[in-house]
Formats: structure tokens, sequence, C-alpha cells
């Protein structure tokens, strides 16, 4: 039985196991799904890509849950009668033939059921804009049951990524600003899924066309002005006295993600040691007041040491990142996974090479949403240079694969010359 049920994974994930790499897709496709924890070498010992051992009960309950089952016990006695049909059938009929309030209802069913509701969601977005039906797809976030605060941030989080992909390589203009007046689309997308490597192209595009509108609401305000000066940084552009000033102040109610990026450039422009100060103990006192949001505090400070290497920022950082916890939601792997290239970088500094590596040999890229993904890819292979050399290997190949993924990361800061200083600075 078991290899039938290593058939029935291998159908709900998509593909064949045959690396490492599909086990540790698979691994984040089971968190995605289920919120279980199933690490990658355990997949590889259940599909024989290292020597196979018996998987616990519990393990094999997480795996059948996956594949929609109730148990491994359960599956064993449903086998000779699943259904062969793909579970995606309905929906792809949906999207073909129905009206958008049909489609609404069938994917408030997916909600009910908990049927891959994100991923059908972002589906039908797709499909209804390549279908170019412009209404429909703005009637679709309008949808009071579809709405920012009615659905799980892991939801959140996938509809952001699969749509914000899509925009990427498909132009629409008339839509694309239609949706971005909808505060919905603006919670889904534009703000769960900010794409750094897009600052100078559809992402910053985004930015620019709500910075020219007059009614927002107060959060997006605040998001589109914490991030238009980090665009000006990343592109080594001078900050105008107006753009530092619109510049947000820390505030209890904001989210834990938008102070976190707002903490970050009032550190960075901070004048004085004794200016920033004042605002590591807001976020000392905020980190003390909600312990349960420190993932999301931190991981813009992550990324904003990592890239900026600002003194104030990225001591306070270091020391706030003492120690990373368990991520306990789908999002919070990619989140975290940033915060560890951080730490990182601080142990190659202090040439802790083999403490360094350990970190490497457990973070995959595979883990980081792709708005971030080309960004710290390029710092991954930048390490994995510094960690070559440490051990007197050849780097030839390391640093033509790096300069290849550095031209493609069209952000002035991210120079040769930049991180040829990365360490001396």
């Amino acid at each position: 039985m078991i290899d039938e049920f290593r058939a029935q994974i291998e159908k709900t994930f998509g593909q064949k196991i045959t690396t490492r790499g599909h086990a540790e897709a698979l691994s984040q496709d089971i968190y995605l799904k289920t919120n279980a924890l199933v690490s990658y070498n355990t997949i590889r010992r259940l599909f024989g890509l290292v020597e196979y051992t018996k998987p616990r009960q519990s393990t094999l309950d997480h795996l059948a849950k996956y594949c929609s089952f109730g148990s491994y016990i359960d599956f064993c006695r449903q086998f000779p009668s699943i259904d062969s049909w793909p579970k995606w059938e309905g929906l792809f009929l949906s999207l073909s033939t129905l009206s958008v309030e049909e489609i609404i209802i069938h994917l408030k069913k997916r909600k009910r059921e908990h049927l891959d509701f994100a991923i059908g969601f972002a589906l039908a977005a797709k499909e209804l804009i390549v279908q170019d039906r412009q209404d429909d797809v703005v009637h679709l976030f309008q949808e009071p049951e579809f709405q920012f605060a009615k659905l799980r941030f892991d939801d959140v989080s996938q509809i952001g990524v699969i749509i914000g992909l899509h925009f990427r390589n498909h132009s629409n203009t008339e839509l694309e600003q239609a949706l971005l007046r909808e505060e919905n689309f603006r919670n889904l997308v534009l703000k769960s899924n900010v794409d750094y490597t897009q600052f100078n192209a559809k992402y910053g595009e985004w930015l620019s066309y709500l910075e020219s509108l007059d009614s927002l609401d107060l959060e997006t305000t605040q998001f589109i002005r914490s991030l238009i000066p980090f665009k000006y940084i990343l592109n080594k552009q001078k900050l105008s006295r107006q753009l530092i000033q619109r510049i947000p102040e820390l505030a209890e109610q904001q989210h834990p993600i938008l102070f976190g990026r707002v903490f970050c450039l009032k550190m960075i422009l901070s004048k004085t040691r004794k200016e920033a100060k004042q605002y590591a103990l807001l976020m000392e006192q905020r980190l003390e007041q909600q312990p349960q949001f420190q993932v999301e505090l931190l991981y813009v400070p992550a990324i904003q040491s990592l890239l900026t290497q600002d003194h104030c920022l990225t001591e306070f950082t270091a020391k706030a990142l003492k120690s990373l916890p368990v991520p306990e939601q789908w999002y919070q792997i990619s989140l975290i996974s940033i915060q560890q290239i951080f730490v990182m970088s601080r142990l190659i500094r202090a040439r802790e090479f083999e403490k360094a590596q350990a970190i490497m040999a457990n973070n995959s890229i595979e883990s980081i949403r792709f708005g971030y993904k080309e960004i710290i890819d390029l710092f991954i292979a930048f390490f994995n240079i510094q960690l070559a050399k440490n051990q007197h290997q050849d780097t030839q190949i390391l640093e033509q694969q790096f300069e290849t993924k550095r031209k493609k990361v069209n952000l002035q800061l991210l120079s040769e010359a930049y991180f040829q200083n990365y360490f001396k600075v």
C-alpha cells in the first residue's frame, strides 16, 4: 500500500519526487496546504532518495491529509474507490463557461470546504484577465466573502504571489489602475507581496500611480510613503526634503510589517546616534508588547540591513535576531529564511564560517517568496563565494553565476563595487 500512497502524494503534488529539490518543494507545499511540517529529509526517505525508513504514523497522517484523506488508515480504506477525476475539473469548467457570479459560487464552496481556495481564486482572476473580462475581475475582488479581513493570511500570501507574478509579464494599464483603486486588491496583492526587483518596473509603476491619487486609505498612504524612499535608496538617488517629510511616524496601531518598514527608514535617515537610539527604543517596546509578531516586525529590518548595511539598523537587527522562532504559518517560512540570510552575513563578517555554512545548508531559496527571491538568491550566490574561498576552493564558476544574477537585478545600489566592498564596510 505504501507504493500506492507514494503515487497518490505525487498525484496531489503534480509531479514525480525524484530529487532533493522536489522533496523541498513538496515539504513547503504540504505546509502551505495543511500547516503541517514534514521535513524534506523525511520525504526523501519515504521516496527512496536516501535509505528508506518507515515513516511515523503521525507523518503518514499528515501526508494523507495533504491528499484530502482524514488519516492514513482512511486512505487505505478508500483507496479502491478513489475518484480518478482531477479535483480541479469543476474550477476549470467554471472558468471557461460560467458567469462571474457562478464562478464566485464555486470559489465560496472551495473556501468553505478548504479546497485550495487561494490557488483557485488566483487562477480564476488570471483566467478572467486573459479573457479580457475586466468588470468581472473587479467584481471578483469586490465580493464581500473574499475580502482581506475574511481570509487567512496564508491565503492572502498565496493570492498576492500568484497574481503579482502574472502582472510582472502582462500589462493592461486600464485594468491595473481599476484594480489598484480597489482597497481589497491593494490588500491582497500590492501590500502582501512587495516586489523589490520590480521597483523600476511594474511594481514601481503601481506605486507611482497610487501616489497620484487623492483618496486613499491611511494604511495604503503610509505603505506607499514607506516604500518610495527605499526605492530611491536602492537606486542611489538623493531623497528630497519633501519625500523625507512624507515618511509616516511610528505608531502602535500600524501593522507589524509596516511598523518595521517605517522603523528602517527612520533608522537609516537618523542624523545622530542619539536619534537612532530613540527609534530603536520604540521598536524594542513594540517587540516587548507583541512578542508574537517578532517575525513580522523584524523581517523588513533584516532585508534592509542586508542591503543598506546601515550601522545602527544592522547592529539593532543583529541583536534582536539572536534567536529565530519556529514558523507557525506558511508565510513565515519566507520571512524567517530572509532573516537567516542576514544572520549568515553577520557570521561571515565575523569569520564564523562553519556556523554560516550550517545556515546555508538548511536554507533553501525555494522557501523565499518571489518578490524577494532574486535579491536573496543574489546574496546567497555571493555568500557561497565567500564560503568557498574560505575552504580554498576554485570559485570561478560561482563568480560567473553570481555576476549573471547580479546583472539581472536592475538596482543601482547592487553594483560590482558594492559587493567588492561589502565586507570592508
